[in-house]
């Protein structure tokens, strides 16, 4: 190589080192302070048809026309949710990265090894919506009130099976703590969302599901029986629907929340701006109208106290599996 030829190559590799140093030099705000510049995408950790994928679409709809930017719906089911919940964890911190997941982020971590630290792979960005379960089962079944499916199980150990969008998440927890409490034994049927499942459900190939409304409003699965709200108090938006507490005399309460986070290390200045982007979205009069619609309830929260709800959440379903002695090896 002559030495006009090596020169050349130092250059070119000076100039590469000058870019890169430039490059790790620039402030963090900058980028911050322009986000967002392209799509954003949304992660939803479950198949399409679930209230993780209903709610995310109307939020990604408000967020578009708040922003004048995308926000593209991406489903990566499995794991109940892990497997999404992982693609996020390792998505560089950005701030075009998001998932959209329910406190099946909380009760999954509970019951398998995670690949992910759940307590510290994630960078909390708000609650979005809260809501009741809703205990539905499918049309010809025999039971048409708890105390009938109750009395069944029991006459029939481990002959109703229900559905879960997977080991661990939300509906599965809910229902293995009913199960526990009443003292009767159900078998869970795994899926990748709580749309499959639904479909079984109709086709008559699964006996019940304990989900929302969220997931079943709108659907042909809206027209299945409906047996009881997990809630305190009866719903008002449906108060012909008990609830198990007062059916059962169990002291049985289970809400479901949905809310938004990043791969931990996100700036912090773009998790204020998105934080403040669902919190336009959710105090929108149309946007609470939906959530009412499917029996969901918008709800705002500030980072920090999205994070202490899901760390209670891990603590408690952790709790709770380990007492009926769910755990994956």
């Amino acid at each position: 190589m002559t030495k006009r030829q090596t020169l050349k190559v130092i250059s070119a590799a000076t100039l590469l080192s000058a870019v890169g140093t430039l490059s790790a030099m620039a402030p963090a705000t900058a980028t911050a302070s322009e986000w967002p510049q392209r799509p954003v995408h949304l992660v939803v950790p479950f198949a399409p048809g679930g209230s993780n994928d209903v709610i995310a679409r109307r939020l990604a709809e408000s967020l578009r026309q708040s922003t004048g930017q995308s926000f593209v719906i991406e489903n990566k089911a499995g794991a109940g949710g892990v497997v999404g919940a992982n693609y996020v964890a390792k998505s560089a911190p950005n701030g075009y990265t998001f998932l959209f997941i329910s406190g099946s982020i909380a009760t999954s971590a509970a019951v398998q090894k995670t690949p992910y630290d759940v307590k510290q792979a994630f960078e909390a960005v708000s609650l979005v919506a809260s809501a009741p379960f809703v205990v539905v089962t499918r049309k010809d079944f025999p039971a048409k009130n708890m105390p009938e499916l109750l009395a069944y199980a029991r006459a029939n150990p481990g002959k109703i099976n229900f559905g879960s969008a997977g080991l661990g998440d939300s509906s599965q927890m809910a229902t293995e703590l009913l199960a526990n409490m009443a003292g009767v034994k159900m078998q869970t049927i795994g899926y990748k969302g709580q749309g499959p499942a639904q479909l079984d459900l109709i086709a008559g190939r699964l006996d019940m599901i304990i989900t929302t409304m969220a997931s079943i409003g709108g659907t042909p699965a809206d027209n299945v029986p409906k047996l009881a709200f997990t809630s305190e108090k009866r719903n008002p938006d449906y108060p012909n629907i008990p609830t198990v507490k007062e059916q059962t005399g169990l002291d049985y309460v289970v809400d479901v929340w949905w809310g938004v986070f990043g791969p931990a290390g996100v700036d912090k200045e773009i998790v204020a701006k998105m934080n403040a982007e669902i919190g336009k979205a959710v105090k929108d009069p149309q946007f609470a109208k939906f959530l009412k619609s499917i029996g969901a309830y918008a709800a705002h929260s500030t980072p920090a106290a999205l994070k202490k709800l899901m760390d209670d959440d891990v603590d408690r379903w952790t709790a709770t599996a380990e007492k009926i002695g769910i755990r994956a090896k």
